[in-house]
């Protein structure tokens, strides 16, 4: 056998970056992604971190919610 085998690293390493998300019909490319984009696209939050507020609000609610639903109704 050969000791002198060499791989080349640098070049497979570039290959196996996960890549970026692409615009579907009627969306652009922003830096937010998923729920927080969905709700920065359709005007409910102007930034990331905005939509972000707005969904902890929907688990808080939520929680509260199930909470009543337990005490009183079950």
């Amino acid at each position: 056998m050969s000791d002198n085998v060499q791989f080349d690293t640098d070049t497979q390493n570039n290959a196996m970056y996960r890549p970026g998300p692409t615009a579907g019909f009627g969306q652009t490319t922003s830096e937010a992604s998923g729920m927080a984009g969905w709700l920065i696209r359709h005007g409910w939050a102007k930034t990331p971190a905005a939509a972000q507020g707005i969904m902890v609000a929907i688990i808080v609610i939520d929680i509260i919610v199930t909470f009543i639903v337990i005490k009183y109704f079950l």
